[in-house]
């Protein structure tokens, strides 16, 4: 990968200015080889563990050159610790945060940073657009509510709170992401048996070279029969980030048709090999397909998306 004639010059008088006045540090030193050797498009996904010791989810996506963060969830109310160290010694600033949904094992931790963020800049933030209400009336006891409700007062009136649409499209620098599901009537219809779930964010986040498919805790078959019809092949992806934890998870056809080489569960080992969870046995469907598969007992997880 070639640098543009406008990086050269760029890269080049900052150079020769550094040189002049004595003041080339080791980050501009970073950038400037980063750029010649063109990982400028580079950028790290890394799954990471929950420290409350049950299932949770929490990303960062982090641009190499300049360590530009995106964070998506991260995790339980016990997880937030570990969230907010990650960030601080990744530089202190997120970008973008991407919360699938409003379970406690996924919104927790950004509820605790986002109402004290100490030194912490999020600038920011992408949701669903679940209806308070249809929530109130579809809940079942391990729904959260309390996580819900958190959220909204913490964020009512801010303005760099963004509802995302299915079918929307970002761009974030060399990053394409395509929205192929978030809370309408379509979710009403497919995923009604559990809308709190299957109102996740379905984000397929594309590099240069590899993309990886973050599903959230989106599940149920009428829902993965609904997104392999209405999408098909733009469903695959190099990377999963499987639904619901991998546990009572889509059926396999739908893995099938993402065709990925490696599956990420975002689950400890009890979960990955307890009897009564269904983790296990999707994980072994992966592996006669050898798809390679990650979860918990070998994070942080990291897989390049240039």
């Amino acid at each position: 990968m070639s640098i543009t004639r406008r990086d050269f010059i760029r890269y080049s008088t900052m150079t020769a200015a550094a040189i002049t006045t004595g003041i080339l540090g080791k980050d501009d030193l970073a950038a400037e080889e980063n750029a010649k050797a063109g990982n400028h498009h580079e950028w790290t996904v890394t799954q990471y563990n929950d420290e409350s010791g049950r299932q949770g989810m929490f990303y960062t996506i982090q641009r190499k050159i300049d360590g530009q963060m995106i964070v998506i969830d991260g995790g339980n109310k016990e997880n937030t610790e570990q969230v907010r160290n990650v960030i601080v010694n990744g530089g202190g600033h997120v970008a973008y945060w991407f919360l699938t949904h409003y379970h406690g094992d996924h919104v927790d931790a950004f509820n605790e940073i986002f109402a004290d963020p100490q030194e912490i800049n999020i600038d920011n933030i992408y949701a669903t657009p679940l209806d308070p209400d249809v929530f109130a009336q579809v809940k079942k006891y391990w729904d959260t509510p309390e996580s819900f409700i958190k959220f909204r007062e913490i964020t009512k009136g801010r303005e760099n709170i963004h509802f995302l649409k299915r079918n929307q499209t970002l761009n974030i620098d060399d990053l394409h992401i395509d929205v192929l599901n978030a809370y309408d009537d379509i979710v009403y219809q497919y995923g009604r048996g559990d809308i709190p779930n299957n109102c996740s964010l379905m984000l397929k986040i594309s590099g240069k070279m590899k993309s990886m498919l973050f599903c959230g805790d989106t599940h149920t078959d009428s829902l993965g029969a609904y997104l392999v019809q209405a999408y098909g092949k733009q469903l695959h992806a190099d990377y999963v980030q499987t639904g619901h934890h991998g546990n009572a998870s889509f059926p396999y056809s739908f893995y099938e048709v993402v065709a990925p080489t490696v599956a990420l569960f975002d689950a400890p080992e009890w979960l990955m090999t307890g009897e009564k969870y269904t983790a296990s046995v999707l994980k072994a469907q992966f592996a006669q397909d050898n798809v390679k598969v990650y979860d918990f007992t070998t994070a942080p997880n990291r897989l390049k998306l240039s």
